[in-house]
């Protein structure tokens, strides 16, 4: 296969130490071009990378040599911009989330199915082996009957919050961090439909955003998760879950650096405690290189698709709890 060819549109700081980096080094990929308004920032990374440049998008969007867009714009411009990303017939690879309003998700899930084009939405600890190991404490049985999930996704104030405290842009904590929680127990636990039972999203402190919130959900089997997230409070990253068997609980699940070194805390039933440990692996290449893979097979693009409309329909869920 040859190498299918990347624009980065967006040129953040994630996009810059993060997505770049990856695509560059994710096999079967190219890292044809970056687009962005600010022209020192393409100016930059073109030179750095060795890539085209550009500072009008209607210019990247139509160059045909652009296989693939990946979309590191603020979320509020996602739904935008993504379709013109479908529009111009380039598969769309997306930040999470992919939008911030259920219909607009669904009406993008839809014209890449009808243009045959591939859509992704880029949580990228999906992609790293210490999830995987995680799932499996849940399948293979070793934790038995599931009661209940602790998810908590925290981050501390940031210097330059950016479009992250401006809501026409779509920030806020509820998009920025709450989505990991709702993707990741739809992940674990694939054929549920969970139900919200409580959710509470928080403005604090005159902020223009939310800053955080709460959802309880009430999965088929009798099992509770508890979600919490916030932005501009003590860091938290980490998930617990406790069975009828045992227990585990694992920190840095949503976010960490490619060198970390995952370590699950076991307990079975006398609560006695035993320590395993994960693979290092840089999980935005590997999140790249399966998007990559995807391109090739309808099953699987399409798969991707209904996971997508599942996290959508999660978030909306939220939202309209809390709203009632």
């Amino acid at each position: 296969m040859r190498p299918m060819r990347v624009a980065v549109w967006g040129l953040g700081r994630h996009a810059i130490t993060k997505i770049l980096p990856a695509v560059s080094e994710a096999s079967g990929l190219e890292l044809y071009g970056v687009c962005s308004r600010n022209g020192r920032s393409v100016s930059t990374c073109s030179e750095m990378w060795k890539c085209k440049g550009w500072t009008e998008s209607a210019a990247m969007l139509s160059d045909p040599s652009a296989d693939i867009v990946y979309v590191a714009t603020p979320i509020g411009l996602h739904a935008e911009h993504g379709k013109q990303v479908l529009d111009a017939r380039k598969h769309l690879w997306c930040e999470k989330p992919l939008t911030g309003q259920l219909q607009n998700t669904l009406e993008l899930l839809e014209s890449s199915r009808r243009q045959g084009l591939s859509i992704c939405e880029g949580f990228m600890y999906l992609h790293h082996p210490q999830f995987r190991q995680l799932s499996k404490y849940i399948t293979d049985g070793q934790l038995g009957s599931i009661k209940s999930i602790g998810c908590r996704f925290g981050i501390p104030r940031l210097e330059h919050a950016g479009f992250r405290s401006d809501p026409a842009l779509g920030g806020g904590a509820f998009f920025d961090v709450g989505c990991y929680l709702i993707s990741a127990i739809q992940a674990l636990f694939p054929e549920e439909n969970p139900n919200v039972g409580y959710a509470n999203i928080i403005t604090r402190d005159e902020s223009a955003v939310d800053t955080d919130g709460q959802a309880v959900i009430a999965l088929s089997n009798g099992a509770v998760a508890n979600l919490e997230w916030g932005i501009n409070c003590a860091y938290r990253n980490e998930i617990d879950i406790w069975g009828e068997r045992g227990s585990v609980f694992t920190d840095k699940i949503f976010s960490k650096p490619a060198d970390h070194i995952p370590v699950f805390r076991l307990r079975d039933t006398q609560g006695e405690e035993t320590t395993e440990y994960g693979e290092a692996n840089d999980h935005f290449v590997s999140m790249l290189q399966y998007f990559r893979d995807m391109i090739n097979d309808l099953g699987a693009t399409e798969a991707e698709r209904s996971r997508i409309a599942r996290r959508a329909e999660g978030l909306d869920r939220i939202w309209s709890v809390f709203r009632s």
